[in-house]
């Protein structure tokens, strides 16, 4: 497969939003998961109670932080962080065909992805599409996390698709497919939301590096795009530019917008890893 290196020229050309492939659509009017009045009715028709709104959202993010590991990502013996899992996860909360469905944007970078990501989506959204945008980390709230059409989700909708994807993993994962790790689960989270929700595009932000980052399961996104670069987690991806700049390139599927002012500095390494001609 060949890949298309844009460089930026000045001024720079803008790109027709209608070349990206994107549609309008209308948001979708009945939720694929049951609403929290719906369950609530259900568990009281059935003479039981419900726990209050803060105790369950806290028990959420209970549930959540044992998913953090102790061991990073530089550890071999981490089970948890191996790539090939993920393929397992997608299996298992059967959202192989629905990230294939999705028109995604995915960024990468040492500083500036989670500023690109955030114009991107403000662009688009402006523009009349539903947008859904998954950055990291959060600040306060892990919810900032995950925005529809500019807003973080709603704690009841967090707390409805999170447990749809908990349960279910829970149930399924063992010994050899362990439970995912804290971001793993995020990422999987952010694509059964953007998939369930049907935003118009979604547009991701790398964690870590790229190549094997929990966000790198999408198989076509229509645009891929790397911010500058510098020395980050030398210890995982690599002790020169040229290495980190190779990890970071394994997102690159299609066309690529390389932040200009750094480019020289790496240019060989992605034209050699893409067979960029």
């Amino acid at each position: 497969m060949r890949f298309l290196a844009l460089k930026f020229l000045n001024p720079p050309i803008p790109i027709p939003i209608s070349s990206l492939g994107l549609h309008f659509s209308t948001p979708p009017l009945i939720s694929p998961i049951l609403s929290s009045i719906q369950i609530k009715n259900i568990a009281m028709a059935k003479g039981g109670s419900m726990e209050s709104a803060a105790d369950r959202y806290q028990s959420t993010l209970d549930a959540l932080s044992s998913l953090i590991t102790k061991k990073s990502r530089a550890d071999k013996s981490n089970k948890g962080d191996r790539y090939d899992l993920l393929f397992d996860y997608l299996k298992i909360l059967e959202l192989d065909e629905a990230i294939s469905q999705l028109k995604i944007i995915h960024v990468a970078g040492t500083k500036g992805k989670g500023s690109t990501c955030t114009f991107a989506e403000s662009i688009l959204r402006n523009c009349g599409f539903r947008t859904g945008l998954f950055t990291s980390p959060h600040l306060i709230d892990v919810r900032e996390r995950f925005r529809l059409d500019g807003l973080e989700i709603s704690e009841e909708k967090f707390l409805e698709y999170f447990w749809w994807c908990y349960d279910r993993l829970k149930e399924k994962t063992n010994d050899d497919v362990p439970m995912p790790t804290y971001f793993r689960f995020l990422a999987l989270l952010a694509f059964k939301i953007f998939a369930a929700e049907q935003v118009d595009v979604a547009i991701l932000e790398v964690g870590l590096g790229g190549r094997f980052d929990a966000t790198n399961v999408v198989k076509k996104p229509i645009v891929c795009g790397i911010s500058s670069l510098g020395y980050d987690h030398m210890e995982i991806l690599g002790n020169t530019l040229g290495e980190i700049a190779g990890e970071k390139a394994g997102i690159f599927k299609v066309l690529l917008l390389l932040e200009p002012h750094r480019f020289k500095a790496y240019d060989k390494t992605l034209f050699q890893f893409c067979n960029i001609v």
